[in-house]
């Protein structure tokens, strides 16, 4: 009798040991409605709403603890199982912002978090993936010189799934973004697209862009300033605008243009001391001068 209950005992324990994570969660939540594991609250777990999670960053403090799900996110199979890796970001109410990765299983028909792992603070996530049985973060990281406020180590970090938990599975660096490409300011010249038409800005200063050493880009579209990332390996490059301000341009702004030709970028090269942009599905070329 005792050793059936010791057994019943430990079936329980380990049924415990994720379910509380995601207690109440309706079945079928999204990563967005989910409760996360985090060492940031005395509870040890947090529920974002709509991808994000706030409260007091301490008791009778005007300083928030945020907890929001980014966009680097990937799904797939490991260990012959389905499931997700998703990159959680912590603002403690500090200058910090904590990189973490999370492990999400499917349970039932809903996803569940299961552990957590620590990228950095103040790092640059550009990609997570599931590749080869192994969650893949592609990050710019902390070199051995580097300040807190600007990490230059570009870096391709492996995670292994074992019992359920996040094991480092290895780290390698990552050639860095080609000189020629990052550092200038570059202003828009024009558009040349395949069907013979084009976009010319009146005012090639009011629409730049720049690319920094740790995979940030930095936009000017007229009267909104932008900003997001950028990833590829030799002359491929892909780039992402994840935040604006919101000010409303004239009429005969080219804005939206100017963002989506950035946007559809898949292979840079320079000609003439220009940087230029050959468009996805050959849709046509974008033309880019140094700023004086």
């Amino acid at each position: 009798m005792s050793g059936k209950l010791l057994l019943s005992s430990g079936l329980l324990l380990l049924c415990l040991a994720c379910t509380p994570v995601n207690r109440g969660i309706p079945v079928g939540a999204a990563p967005a409605e989910l409760t996360y594991l985090s060492t940031w609250v005395p509870s040890g777990q947090v529920a974002l709403t709509q991808g994000i999670y706030r409260a007091p960053a301490a008791s009778g403090s005007a300083a928030e603890l945020v907890v929001r799900l980014s966009d680097r996110q990937a799904f797939g199979t490991l260990d012959g199982k389905e499931a997700g890796a998703v990159v959680l970001v912590t603002q403690a109410g500090g200058t910090g912002s904590f990189y973490d990765l999370a492990l999400l299983t499917r349970e039932g028909n809903g996803w569940v978090n299961c552990d957590v792992a620590p990228l950095g603070d103040r790092v640059a996530v550009h990609e997570a993936v599931i590749r080869d049985n192994r969650v893949v973060v592609t990050m710019t990281a902390h070199g051995p010189q580097d300040p807190l406020c600007c990490p230059t180590l570009r870096v391709e970090r492996r995670f292994a799934v074992q019992g359920g938990k996040l094991v480092a599975a290895g780290e390698n660096a990552v050639a860095p973004a080609p000189v020629g490409l990052v550092g200038p300011i570059w202003q828009w010249v024009q558009t040349l697209y395949n069907n013979d038409t084009k976009a010319v800005p009146p005012r090639p200063s009011d629409y730049t862009v720049q690319f920094g050493a740790n995979g940030t880009v930095d936009v000017r579209a007229d009267c909104n300033r932008k900003g997001g990332r950028y990833s590829g390996q030799g002359q491929q490059l892909a780039i992402e605008i994840t935040h604006s301000t919101m000010a409303a341009c004239p009429d005969d702004s080219l804005e939206n243009q100017f963002v989506r030709d950035l946007m559809g970028g898949a292979v840079w090269f320079l000609k003439d001391g220009d940087l230029c942009l050959d468009l996805k599905y050959d849709t046509g070329t974008m033309r880019l001068a140094r700023q004086p």
